[in-house]
């Protein structure tokens, strides 16, 4: 039976969470990786596109959706916790910790399909907890409709069948893996060049470093000393092939990391089982290492959400992580207070400002470039200037 007091807890959390990430989103702008994937012919591009024309076009509705499928997360964690550690508290804590990581913030603040992809994978770990195995079908039939990003999880079904020599699980990934290819082809052109330690670094910002290292520590551990579940294949096949693909090419990350932010219960579950296998006087070494951890996670995910007051300490605002988030939405603005609904700039600018309103064409420009006899368009955060244009008559 769940404790009521366990729930409390677990959603004071989730409302913190949420008021929190509303408070960043409030002051981001659409992107060009935003824009590009709602105006995209892709399944997830037309339902953005049917959402925006219900309740109108707004980054803020949409950025809504995806909060909404974090909360689910959230939840669905728990969820899956319940069947992985043995106390009730432990799950809150895994479900907390999880909605904090940074990367698992910033896919609730961002339009992607990393939040996607983690809700259907939780579906579906969830379902096999149970041995749900013809819901599980269905989902992952439901999956194909945002196939790109799956492929670590259609493998992983594959390999935990092989392993486990279940006949239906193992071909159930194979056809899955071969409709992803149908559907999405394989990309491996270019020069050969080695991006490993660049993805070991966006790895590490996604847990926190620390984090990051005891993830790699608790994979290898379950390899060699305990039993193999499939929420173990689904983070080891995404790093593995993430890290293999990275010795010869860039690899678009958001097809990986999902798979790997979700094992937090099972992270849990090894630290609660080595620390309480001691006697508390021998737990000090336990206690200060989880305080460091903390508090580096803490500044971490502290630094995304409050994100827009780093503008205050930088000389270079571009330099800022969060700069391709900004400004688009204050330049649509000025340019409407000036009665300009057109104007001609380039294309990755001009996506953007399609969003809200502004089309392309008309008799202005708008650059960035220093230009005599333009006027001048000021960009501002806390009365600090982060992006100035140049607006002037063709």
């Amino acid at each position: 039976m769940i404790s009521r007091l366990n729930l409390f807890w677990l959603f004071i959390a989730l409302a913190l969470n949420s008021a929190l990430l509303i408070f960043s989103m409030s002051g981001l702008s659409i992107s060009y990786y935003e824009a590009q994937i709602y105006y995209s012919n892709s399944n997830l591009g037309l339902m953005l596109r049917y959402i925006s024309s219900i309740f109108g076009s707004s980054e803020v509705c949409l950025r809504a959706i995806f909060l909404i499928l974090h909360i689910a997360n959230s939840l669905l964690i728990y969820a899956i916790s319940l069947k992985i550690l043995k106390r009730q508290s432990d799950c809150v804590i895994t479900s907390i910790l999880y909605m904090f990581l940074p990367g698992v913030l910033v896919s609730a603040l961002i339009i992607s399909q990393a939040t996607i992809a983690i809700f259907f994978t939780l579906i579906i770990i969830f379902l096999e907890q149970r041995s749900q195995k013809a819901l599980m079908g269905v989902t992952l039939a439901i999956t194909m409709l945002f196939s790109e990003p799956f492929i670590a999880l259609y493998l992983a079904i594959m390999l935990f069948g092989i392993f486990n020599r279940d006949k239906k699980m193992a071909l159930l990934g194979i056809l899955c893996c071969i409709a992803w290819y149908y559907l999405n082809g394989l990309e491996a052109s270019g020069k050969p060049r080695g991006y490993f330690l660049d993805s070991m670094a966006i790895f590490a910002a996604v847990f926190s470093p620390l984090l990051f290292i005891y993830f790699i520590y608790t994979l290898y551990r379950i390899c060699i000393k305990e039993k193999k579940t499939f929420l173990w294949f689904i983070s080891t096949t995404a790093i593995g092939v993430c890290m293999l693909l990275s010795m010869r090419q860039r690899v678009d990350l958001e097809i990986f990391l999902p798979f790997c932010v979700i094992f937090v219960p099972v992270m849990v579950r090894v630290f609660f089982t080595s620390y309480r296998s001691r006697l508390p006087r021998f737990r000090t070494i336990h206690k200060i290492i989880t305080i460091i951890v903390l508090a580096i996670l803490a500044i971490n995910s502290l630094t995304i959400i409050f994100h827009q007051y780093l503008y205050l300490f930088l000389d270079k605002p571009s330099h800022h992580f969060a700069y391709k988030y900004d400004i688009a939405k204050e330049l649509a603005n000025e340019l409407k207070n000036r009665k300009i609904n057109k104007i001609t700039t380039n294309s990755a600018l001009a996506i953007r400002l399609k969003f809200y309103g502004i089309e392309s064409g008309g008799s202005y420009t708008l650059s960035q470039k220093q230009q005599k006899s333009c006027q001048t368009i000021k960009i501002s955060k806390f009365d600090k200037t982060i992006a100035t244009f140049y607006l002037c008559k063709k």
